[in-house]
């Protein structure tokens, strides 16, 4: 597998940029890693296995799993209008659920997916963001009726990471740290903020067709859904949760690894099939970084790619090489997955 992957990325490099941790563990042991490239070029700091990276949307299985905890509490009801815990998402449509959200099947318009909003009030500061939602929610069409198909949206999360916030009456970033990061035994994740220092930073880059530049990581209306920093070390630990069942109830882990039939996603996360094989799917991507954490649970194998080039297709042509090395030739039996919009390439 060693001098597969060896090979495979040293090809792979020679074709396009890239800088990146590649982990693959198998019953525990880590059976490959890699560190490609800087963490920060123009100062010479190497990438290593204590980089933070930016994981944008492989977030969102956090921000899940802190509303569930809540429901398990006693304290949510997910099948209520997200109005009942956050006063600025009143005016949504009155059949839309907080589970409906976690599935990505509301139907709420998105912030960045909306260019009219973008026009007026982007680029968005966290200050404005209760503003923000009461706009969307309240002022913007719905995309379709609740429940009746699906689509991949970030607001989706933004306002479950404001229900948890009005819930636990306390900030979003204390409770997930607190509640569910700490316990998971995640050392260095946390809820990343414009302005905030952090040693093992990673600085993100993109390509403008002739060479990499570093690029500002973004914020905009990511709140609750592609707002953490970690390492490949504290992405593992979600692996352990889920494999283990760890923090909330068995029945709540179930719901959310049951995919919904309108979009294959479960909640914060989509679980489909990959080569024959039960595959749970986090992925994130946007200015700057690329992520992917696979979990094959049947076979306790997970591979995690944290990538700061944002750009081109490493996640998929990584995971494939990995498959290849550890299995050997596919079956061909896939279901596509859904990488995340304007960022998909």
């Amino acid at each position: 597998m060693y001098d597969y992957l060896e090979k495979f990325t040293e090809e792979y490099c020679r074709n396009q940029p890239f800088y990146g941790n590649i982990r693959v563990t198998s019953h525990g042991n880590v059976v490959y890693r890699k560190s490609v490239g800087y963490a920060d070029r123009n100062r010479g700091i190497l990438l290593n296995e204590d980089s933070r990276f930016t994981l944008y949307s492989l977030s969102k299985p956090f921000c899940a799993i802190a509303l569930l905890l809540l429901r398990d509490r006693g304290m949510a009801d997910i099948d209520r209008h997200p109005g009942e815990y956050v006063p600025e998402a009143a005016q949504a449509d009155a059949r839309v659920t907080l589970r409906q959200m976690l599935h990505h099947t509301s139907g709420l318009p998105d912030f960045e997916q909306n260019p009219e909003f973008c026009r007026k009030y982007a680029p968005a500061r966290l200050e404005d963001l209760r503003e923000h939602v009461k706009i969307l929610c309240g002022e913007y069409p719905m995309c379709f009726e609740p429940g009746t198909s699906a689509m991949y949206c970030n607001v989706n999360f933004t306002l479950c990471a404001l229900a948890v916030e009005n819930i636990a009456g306390m900030p979003y970033p204390e409770f997930l740290r607190k509640e569910v990061l700490e316990p998971f035994g995640m050392k260095t994740a946390l809820v990343d903020r414009q302005g905030l220092v952090l040693p093992d930073r990673v600085q993100g880059y993109d390509w403008d067709g002739e060479k990499l530049r570093p690029v500002p990581v973004s914020y905009d209306w990511l709140y609750g859904a592609g707002d953490l920093i970690g390492s490949e070390k504290d992405v593992y630990c979600l692996h352990d949760a889920i494999r283990e069942r760890k923090l909330l109830k068995p029945e709540t882990w179930d719901e959310i690894l049951t995919p919904s039939p309108m979009n294959g996603m479960g909640m914060g996360c989509t679980v489909s099939v990959w080569h024959g094989k039960r595959r749970i799917t986090h992925n994130g991507g946007h200015t700057g970084f690329r992520t992917l954490h696979i979990q094959l649970p049947d076979d306790d194998f997970d591979m995690i790619l944290l990538s700061n080039c944002g750009f081109g297709d490493a996640r998929n042509a990584f995971a494939e090489a990995v498959h290849e090395a550890w299995y050997g030739q596919g079956n061909g039996e896939n279901t596509a997955v859904e990488m995340d919009k304007g960022y998909a390439k």
